[in-house]
């Protein structure tokens, strides 16, 4: 069966990426704005908009970020992610404590390539073709993205430097700042989706379907 709704095209973008530019998890801005982690899911997916006083508070938090900030918030933040040049998906500018605490952890990298050799040690991996840095490098070469068309786009993927885990990604362009940001965090459904890469575009958010 085939569900449709309509979406609020600005809405599943600012969210997420004030959350993000927070550094925080869904319970984490649910708790900010004194909301369940269900409502945050819901406003992520579009099927939501929150309160005109707590819309106005999301939309400070993206245009009064600056660049240094961006970066502060990213370097901080226990959660995986970086910040990545918008034309080099491959090669982090910033990298989150979380994601270098890993490294540290797997023992993967030496300390001198960390996190910055990721993409190197992915492309010499037996797993590359089902990689991170694989579904970065589709998204780089897609037509839409060089245009500037994408919204975001969602990972399913596989990390060789964490120790080959499933992971789940976003991928959301900054251009105001000609950077990009990517979050990722280990994956419930590991394996069973297989490596998918997706492109949310700007049209694509206006009318979204849902299988269940």
């Amino acid at each position: 069966m085939v569900y449709c709704y309509i979406m609020d095209v600005g809405v599943p973008f600012v969210v997420r990426r004030a959350r993000l530019l927070m550094g925080m998890t869904q319970a984490e801005f649910a708790e900010l704005f004194e909301v369940d982690d269900g409502t945050i899911s819901r406003w992520e997916r579009g099927k939501l908009h929150p309160a005109p006083k707590v819309w106005k508070r999301i939309r400070d938090i993206t245009l009064k970020q600056d660049s240094l900030r961006d970066e502060a918030l990213v370097r901080a933040s226990p959660v995986y992610k970086y910040l990545v040049d918008i034309k080099r998906l491959t090669k982090p500018i910033v990298a989150s404590r979380g994601i270098r605490e890993a490294l540290d952890i797997v023992g993967s990298l030496k300390e001198k390539e960390r996190p910055f050799g990721i993409a190197y040690f992915a492309r010499k991996s037996p797993q590359y073709k089902v990689s991170g840095t694989r579904a970065l490098e589709i998204i780089q070469a897609n037509p839409d993205w060089l245009r500037g068309d994408v919204v975001y786009a969602e990972v399913h993927c596989i990390s060789p430097a964490l120790g080959g885990v499933w992971v789940d990604a976003m991928i959301a362009p900054l251009p105001d700042r000609s950077a990009t940001l990517i979050e990722f965090a280990a994956s419930p459904r590991g394996a069973g989706e297989g490596f998918r890469v997706q492109l949310i575009r700007l049209q694509d958010m206006s009318l979204s379907r849902r299988r269940k």
